[in-house]
């Protein structure tokens, strides 16, 4: 019996369970967690450190506004709304001492920064209690003009409008709304003066579900159909084309977009892309998963982000018994290609923009440990910052200069196809070794007979702090015979991170199985 090598460079195809693991490429994987891709090379994602202390209640939604050229970043919870003090990373409350926010966290939270005076304001809602503005000095009041209360808002043009409205008489599900011309404090409706107005639209009867921007037009989303509007020039002021494009969103929160043609969201059936006339599926086959597995009573808690410098779309979902978004799908939107990470009780996704940039001295852990690159766009002054919010009413930011989420470890784990016999499916062989190029802290490989279900751990391999040669890999030996295999590489230890750029299987053919 020879020995054969089979030589798997990391193309990195992403994940895929359109099908069993034997039938899928050797570059593809049927499962891996909290894994990225930099130059086409396998990196244990970075982590996150804490910012500020704790809001003390879940994290609904974090938000920036920009106003007279100064930032600000807010964070909302179920009752408070708090401001971030960058220069010391704290949080101070701009909530009057009587709460104004009496929802639940069934109670999605939209926000908008529509103009005021010819400025901008921040505006926050949750259908439940009173439209709120801050203005960047104080705390937070009520939106004057009496507005309805809504579901959803967006700032377009020189219009606050509001989708799925409450009116105090009616909870109008079909109603877009907006106040007058640069004055998102006028709604009175009807009187001839100012052009505040509304419009039902009754096309499908079926509820609003999202509203957002859509390169010029105001895009609104039910789950059927996508609505285009437009500025018209007639006492209507609005004007609003439906698109048959069979879907829509199922949160709002997850409605992204990527350039001004094209705009990303989670409809029922998985991620989709709308281009101004249809919404097709992702290209990503990942589709069955998503359908399958959305746990359906926590949809509203999505929550998604678009991460430019990644081209990568990521959206939380809620999966199989998770009660919060817990599973976070990372689309790149270029490659097509998706990867998971698990963030276990995050429930809020925003960004800000940093004053300054990494230093060496305020860089954590040891050089021979780090993956990253130092003159990375991430590390860098004015680069956006990914926030993270958690039902425990922590925020954490993104930092590429730690291996650990909040100080606790991340578990990374990247598993392969099930490997066979090229051309003979239903032949043994036997499985003797693996040349692995890889560095970092350490890495631990395991392997399953069994399509993942039990798995064997062969060792763990310290690794070092650069690639090792082509001549002298990591070597790993096992002596199994079974008619598939799939690897597994991880680490799940505290403070490390590795990257894998690829890996060499040897095994012996053997007779055909009975």
């Amino acid at each position: 019996m020879a020995l054969t090598k089979k030589n798997i460079l990391l193309g990195n195809l992403g994940l895929d369970v359109s099908a069993p693991a034997e039938y899928i490429d050797d570059r593809a994987t049927p499962n891996g967690q909290n894994m990225s891709i930099n130059r086409n090379i396998l990196i244990k994602r970075c982590g996150t450190t804490a910012l500020g202390t704790s809001l003390g209640e879940e994290v609904m939604f974090i938000t920036e506004l920009l106003r007279e050229g100064v930032r600000y970043v807010v964070r909302i919870g179920l009752t408070k709304i708090e401001l971030l003090n960058q220069s010391n990373s704290t949080w101070a409350s701009i909530c009057p001492v009587l709460s104004p926010l009496t929802g639940t966290t069934n109670d999605a939270v939209s926000v908008a920064t529509p103009l005021l005076s010819s400025e901008r304001i921040l505006c926050i809602t949750n259908l439940v209690d009173n439209i709120r503005k801050y203005t960047g000095t104080g705390n937070t009041s009520d939106l004057g003009g009496t507005p309805p209360k809504a579901k959803y808002m967006v700032a377009y043009g020189s219009y606050l409008v509001l989708a799925y409205v409450d009116d105090g008489a009616y909870t109008r599900t079909m109603r877009v709304q907006w106040c007058d011309t640069g004055d998102c404090e006028s709604w009175t409706l009807g009187t001839g003066v100012g052009n505040a107005g509304a419009i039902d639209l009754l096309e499908d009867g079926n509820d609003i579900t999202g509203l957002n921007i859509f390169g010029n037009y105001l895009c609104v989303h039910k789950e059927g159909c996508i609505y285009l509007g437009y500025l018209v020039t007639t006492a209507n002021v609005f004007q609003f084309d439906r698109k048959a494009t069979g879907v829509g969103t199922i949160c709002n929160n997850t409605i992204q977009n990527i350039g001004d043609s094209t705009q990303i969201f989670l409809a029922r059936d998985g991620i989709r892309i709308f281009n101004g006339i249809s919404a097709p599926l992702i290209t990503s086959p990942i589709s069955d998963e998503l359908r399958e597995s959305m746990n359906p009573k926590y949809i509203h808690k999505c929550w998604s982000i678009v991460v430019p410098e990644l081209n990568e779309y990521w959206v939380g979902i809620a999966i199989g018994s998770q009660t919060s978004p817990d599973t976070v799908y990372k689309y790149n939107y270029v490659t097509g290609q998706c990867y998971k990470d698990l963030r276990a009780g995050v429930t809020a996704i925003g960004v800000f923009q940093k004053t300054t940039g990494s230093t060496w001295d305020n860089d954590s852990g040891t050089w021979d440990e780090a993956t990253d690159r130092w003159d990375d766009y991430a590390l860098s002054e004015l680069n956006k910052t990914i926030l993270l919010g958690d039902n425990l009413g922590n925020t954490t930011k993104v930092d590429n200069s730690v291996n650990n989420d909040n100080s606790i470890a991340i578990t990374a784990f990247r598993d392969t196809k099930d490997f066979q016999v090229d051309g003979d499916k239903g032949r043994l062989a036997r499985w003797l070794g693996m040349e692995i190029i890889a560095k970092g802290g350490s890495l631990t490989l395991s392997y399953s007979t069994n399509s993942g279900v039990n798995w064997i751990t062969v060792e763990t391999f310290a690794l070092s702090s650069d690639f090792p040669s082509d001549d002298n890999p990591v070597m790993a030996y096992f002596d199994v015979v079974s008619s598939k295999i799939r690897f597994r590489f991880e680490n799940s230890v505290l403070g490390e991170t590795f990257a894998l750029k690829d890996f060499i299987i040897s095994y012996a053919t053997r007779e055909v199985r009975k």
